[in-house]
């Protein structure tokens, strides 16, 4: 029950922080190929998490929402440089 437990902890920080990490990708100026692959996964795992039948399926919101953002970021960073 213990290695469940810790499944599922690790499958809810990767949810709650690939978004972030997308966001920062962008802010950071890396290239814009790695913000727009962490921002496809970040909405694909929002999206997946938000269809999970749980009463935190509100969490998967962040990431997609941070995906969202980052991909907006690389897009005017694109086309000013």
């Amino acid at each position: 029950m213990a290695s469940l437990a810790l499944i599922v902890s690790l499958m809810v920080l990767v949810t709650l922080f690939i978004g972030p990490l997308a966001y920062l990708s962008a802010r950071l100026n890396f290239p814009t190929f790695i913000t727009y692959i962490l921002s496809i996964v970040s909405i694909i795992n929002g999206i997946w998490f938000c269809s999970i039948a749980i009463p935190i399926w509100y969490l998967g919101l962040i990431p997609i929402y941070f995906g969202y953002i980052s991909i907006l970021r690389a897009n005017k960073k694109e086309t000013q440089g």
